[in-house]
């Protein structure tokens, strides 16, 4: 058995026991979620898989997560725990796998949804703001203009306009 193998054995007997010990303490969808860690790893679908990129199902469920709770804050040691990674490991894993950090990847989402709306309802900017996760229209006018180039108020009429 080679070095990683054992690894992988550990990692999955470590989670076993955790379950164990949640579902002892009457935490049972804590030791679901850790029985449910111990089987990929056993599986052999750890980050390893994939040259230290996240694997596809921790990738899904990740994307998953994210498009679910767009508007909700959205941490990454959250998101870390949701694959059953470290922090480290995962936004490690994550740029591996998509090229930028999970808090660029989910504003980057979040500036997507803004501009579908935009297009799509007439919606005040205020609450697509809101909608979208963000703080304050405020917030979202610099976050906008810092990664689209305009505000959205100006990219809503050059978008309207264009129709």
């Amino acid at each position: 058995m080679d070095f990683h193998a054992l690894k992988q054995f550990e990692r999955a007997a470590d989670q076993l026991i955790e379950a164990a010990h949640s579902a002892r303490h009457g935490c049972g969808d804590t030791a679901r979620e850790q029985i449910a860690c111990a089987l990929a790893i056993l599986q052999g679908t750890s980050e390893l898989a994939v040259a230290g990129a996240l694997a596809p199902w921790r990738a899904r469920r990740t994307t998953l997560h994210i498009e679910a709770n767009i508007e909700r804050q959205l941490r990454t040691q959250d998101l870390a725990r949701l694959v059953c990674l470290s922090s480290t490991q995962f936004c490690r894993a994550f740029r591996r796998r998509f090229g930028m950090s999970p808090r660029r990847y989910v504003l980057l989402r979040r500036m997507e949804l803004a501009k579908q709306q935009m297009v799509t309802t007439d919606l005040p900017l205020c609450e697509i703001a809101l909608r979208c996760g963000m703080t304050d229209q405020s917030h979202f006018t610099r976050t906008f203009r810092s990664v689209v180039g305009v505000t959205p108020f100006r990219w809503r009429q050059a978008q309207r306009a264009s129709k």
